[in-house]
This record gives structure tokens, C-alpha cells and sequence, in this order.
């Protein structure tokens, strides 16, 4: 149980930074969506952000839609992913948008670490509220479990808050002028078994008719050098 607790704590690394099944507990603690104030994150196939980090760059692109109930949910191709990250994962990831709030959704993350191979359950959450004022708050949690072949099960509980920074502000982004964008913060705050497990802030800037411009995780930044809306 000692050596999978350890490896848990390396493979939260993954969980969190691929942003990276929900338990009939998690979900959103905040009331009914409201009405959207315009769109934030242009979902279609075929749209494509490439992000600069460093020198490198990285895209990302919508390559399919799916409908599940009454939502459509937009799968990419990757979001958010470092390649830096000392724990290789892979998982898929989708974008839906229900009135004003954009949820984030990601398919099981497969994992390796010390020779291990495992596997860690998806979940959903709120990323953003687009008509929220500055310095108004969302929050919410889930749950996910992670499993190596031969260990045990180790399960544990995050909880995400949400902030919004700055509102209707111009952001100038590798030389172009963005308008009507929103900065936001997002906290993730992880227990295992009771005890926390660690903490991770990221600072997103998103523009109206776009999407995310910019972020900042780990006192490194990435920012968007060219994008393609259908």
C-alpha cells in the first residue's frame, strides 16, 4: 500500500496537468447555469489553437462531436498537455458549453511510472463562467480512482474553485490585440484518503470569440501564436 500510495502522488502530476468516472457525489456545488454572455471558446471541428511555451510549439484541435443526451460534447485532439510532464499519460479530452458554463471533460487517463502501468478514472468539471462579475467564485469537486496492475485501488477527492480576475479587458498576446477578455484563476486541491495530497493554480485568459489566449501553470507560461475558427 506504501509504494502505490507513492505512486499515486506522481501520477496526481498527470491528473492535474492534462487540463488533464466521476462518483455520483461530484459535480458543481453552485446553482443553475445563466444565460451566456457571448462565446468564449468557439466549439467545431476542425478549430485549432497552437500554443507557444519556451520556444515550442504545441496545437490543439477540435477532431470530432459527439452527442450524449441532450449535450454535445467536442473532442480534441489534446488539451493543455506538457510535454515536459515526468509521468507519461495520455487520456482524451472534450469541451461542452451549457448556457454560460464550459465544462471539461476527460476519458480515463492511462498512466506509467517505475515500470507500472495503471490507470486513473476520468472526470468532468466546470472550467469556466462566462457571466460571472470579478471576484465571484465557482466551486465544485470529483472524485477519481487510481489502479496499478497488481496493487490495490487508491481512490481520492478534489475539490476545484474557480475565480474571475479581470473582466472585459484588452490582452495583447504575441503582438495581437485581443478584445473582451477574461482572466480567471482555477484551484485544484486534492485529498487522499483524508489527507491533502497537494495543490495546483493555473491563470487562463480568454477571449470572446477565440478562446484561451494565454495561461500561466508552474511559473511557466504558454500563449497562443495562431488559431483557425470555422
Amino acid at each position: 500500500m506504501k509504494k502505490l500510495k507513492s505512486l499515486m502522488l506522481m501520477t496526481l502530476f498527470v491528473s492535474t496537468t492534462l487540463f488533464t468516472s466521476c462518483s455520483s457525489d461530484s459535480g458543481s456545488d453552485d446553482p443553475s447555469p445563466e444565460n451566456s454572455q457571448g462565446d468564449y471558446w468557439p466549439a467545431a471541428a476542425g478549430n485549432q489553437w497552437v500554443f507557444s511555451q519556451n520556444g515550442t510549439e504545441t496545437s490543439m484541435k477540435i477532431v470530432s462531436s459527439q452527442k450524449v443526451n441532450n449535450d454535445t460534447y467536442f473532442k480534441f485532439d489534446k488539451l493543455f498537455v506538457s510535454s515536459s510532464s515526468e509521468v507519461p499519460g495520455s487520456a482524451s479530452a472534450s469541451i461542452k458549453k451549457v448556457q454560460g458554463d464550459y465544462f471539461i471533460k476527460l476519458d480515463d487517463i492511462n498512466v506509467s511510472a517505475n515500470g507500472f502501468s495503471g490507470k486513473i478514472s476520468g472526470y468532468e468539471f466546470i472550467f469556466f463562467k462566462d457571466y460571472l462579475d470579478v471576484n465571484k467564485t465557482w466551486t465544485g469537486t470529483y472524485t477519481q480512482e487510481t489502479t496499478y496492475t497488481g496493487f490495490g485501488t487508491i481512490k481520492t477527492t478534489t475539490k476545484y474553485t474557480g475565480t474571475i480576475l479581470e473582466k472585459g479587458i484588452t490582452a495583447v498576446v504575441k503582438n495581437v490585440t485581443h478584445k473582451d477578455v477574461i482572466r480567471f484563476k482555477l484551484k485544484l486541491e486534492t485529498s487522499l484518503e483524508g489527507q491533502s495530497a497537494g495543490s495546483t493554480e493555473a491563470e487562463y485568459w480568454i477571449a470572446k470569440g477565440v478562446g484561451v489566449i494565454k495561461f500561466n501553470y508552474n511559473d511557466s507560461a504558454s500563449e497562443l501564436a495562431s488559431y483557425k475558427i470555422n
